[in-house]
């Protein structure tokens, strides 16, 4: 009994060391879409992260296929697609999230994070998206823009003109995986 309870301490105080060594970039709590729980970005570092601003109603909605087949091929290599349902141009989210997971579970068989509906390029910027910004000097003109950040911390954006299956996003997703 008395070990383990030293265990439960010591992962106590390990996981609160580790979420306090995160700094920067993923040191930031969003909320999880449709949920009243939020989530440490933390626990994504170290990992190679795929961040994109999404919309269920705009051209660029069949995007979501290929990001589904891209957390499906590299999800076990500490890579993941990392989801931010967005209004800002011409309205082209909905406005209830219970909706957006609806749609994104029903129609692509989302499996990757999404998170609330969140501000990327507007007065209110979420925060996370703030510091995207001042690192890669690129905000999203669009929805479907994306920003790579690999396991080493580094970021690079992708238009949203780009399709997620493009061979340069591929290969930077790779490249990350292999360092």
């Amino acid at each position: 009994m008395k070990l383990k309870i030293i265990g439960t301490i010591f992962l106590y105080l390990f996981s609160n060391f580790a979420l306090s060594a995160c700094e920067g970039l993923l040191d930031e709590k969003v909320k999880i879409l449709n949920e009243k729980k939020y989530q440490n970005l933390c626990e994504y570092s170290g990992k190679t992260i795929l961040v994109v601003n999404t919309a269920s109603k705009c051209g660029f909605t069949y995007q979501y296929e290929e990001l589904e087949q891209l957390q499906r091929r590299f999800s076990k290599d500490e890579f993941t697609v990392l989801g931010f349902p967005s209004r800002n141009f011409l309205y082209q989210e909905f406005t209830d999230e219970e909706e957006v997971a609806e749609f994104c579970k029903s129609t692509f068989d989302i499996t990757f994070p999404l998170f609330s509906i969140t501000n990327v390029n507007a007065v209110n910027t979420h925060p996370f998206f703030e510091k995207l910004f001042k690192i890669t000097q690129k905000r999203p003109t669009w929805n479907f823009h994306k920003y790579l950040i690999t396991s080493k911390g580094e970021v690079k954006s992708f238009s949203h003109r780009m399709n997620p299956s493009d061979p340069q996003i591929v290969e930077a997703i790779q490249q990350s995986i292999d360092s």
